[in-house]
């Protein structure tokens, strides 16, 4: 990309705000991400001097930003096997498998979508992209199957971001959940944040959590079990997992939120026998992002995708109807 730089004064209005979020609002077509990474690299100077990103900044001072492209590649690229729904120069549509981790972490930089991206975008995507993330707009979960929207420049990730804060990107997915949820349709607003005895998990969480806003239908009942479809309005870690989980109806081979050997001590010694080798059909939660729809980065027109359900989902219903 060609560099240039920005130079800002602070107004008094906007005095304590973190230096990352200033240069955010400041510059509407990058995200907050992209300044953290220029701060980290020494590409904002507040008053002459590098900051860090989390710098409060005060009234008066001078922020010179240079728009540049972030530090070097951390992840290599990977020729993985990627289910391309859509593609064009701004955006991607990939309808993830389930088992992939979504971006590389410290210490696993191998095998992710980041890494499967990486290798099939090559050049085309914009170099001012943090090159760990990407263009990831929102996530799936590593056993969570379906679809993802990428951005592929700096200004289209900006612009989905916002767009998915105010809530005009749609995602629906079907769940399969142990028992027969009551009401059938509703909504589930509960704060969701960390939990405090395993930090790898999250809760609702009254005091410390996010909101948290996700829809659910049920399209089909079974015996000990139904399939839900979940819209969500908010896009919380684990939300939707949470939040049944919550009303004790886990999503089915949920390791983490009792969804598995869990569930199954609640049953008696001859539901035990029925409905065990359902956990052998589902060897991972039971969700899937099967529709997507968003507004073009372009301009702006809504458009739409569906995932068919995966084999492993299309078999846990095939054993749930003949029983």
């Amino acid at each position: 990309m060609t560099q240039h730089k920005i130079k800002l004064s602070v107004p008094p209005d906007q005095e304590g705000e973190r230096l990352d979020i200033f240069c955010a609002r400041k510059v509407t077509d990058r995200t907050r991400s992209y300044f953290t990474k220029l701060a980290s690299a020494g590409f904002i100077l507040v008053d002459g001097l590098s900051a860090r990103a989390s710098l409060k900044i005060r009234k008066g001072m001078v922020i010179e930003i240079e728009l540049a492209a972030p530090p070097p590649l951390e992840a290599e690229p990977e020729a993985i096997p990627l289910k391309i729904v859509y593609e064009d120069d701004r955006i991607a549509i990939i309808d993830k498998q389930a088992g992939m981790v979504v971006h590389p972490a410290a210490g696993n930089y191998e095998g992710t979508l980041i890494n499967a991206l990486l290798y099939h975008f090559g050049k085309s995507v914009s170099q001012e992209l943090d090159p760990v993330r990407l263009g990831l707009v929102h996530r799936l979960d590593k056993d969570t199957s379906g679809l993802l929207v990428i951005a592929k420049d700096e200004r289209a990730l900006a612009y989905l971001q916002k767009e998915l804060k105010e809530r005009r990107v749609k995602r629906t997915y079907k769940a399969l959940v142990w028992g027969n949820i009551h009401p059938a349709a509703g909504t589930i607003n509960l704060p969701v944040g960390r939990s405090h005895r395993d930090r790898r998990k999250m809760m609702v969480n009254a005091r410390e959590g996010r909101d948290a806003i996700t829809h659910y239908e049920t399209a089909e009942s079974f015996d000990l079990a139904c399939l839900l479809t979940v819209r969500l309005e908010t896009g919380r870690t684990h939300q939707i997992r949470v939040h049944l989980a919550y009303f004790g109806h886990p999503v089915i081979g949920d390791p983490t939120y009792g969804g598995r050997s869990s569930y199954l001590r609640r049953l008696s010694r001859k539901e035990l026998q029925k409905w065990s080798p359902l956990l052998s059909i589902m060897e991972r939660q039971a969700l899937h992002a099967c529709e997507l729809e968003l507004p073009h980065p372009d301009d702006g027109r809504m458009i739409g995708f569906h995932s068919e359900l995966p084999g492993d989902i299309i078999g846990a219903l095939e054993f749930l109807r003949g029983e």
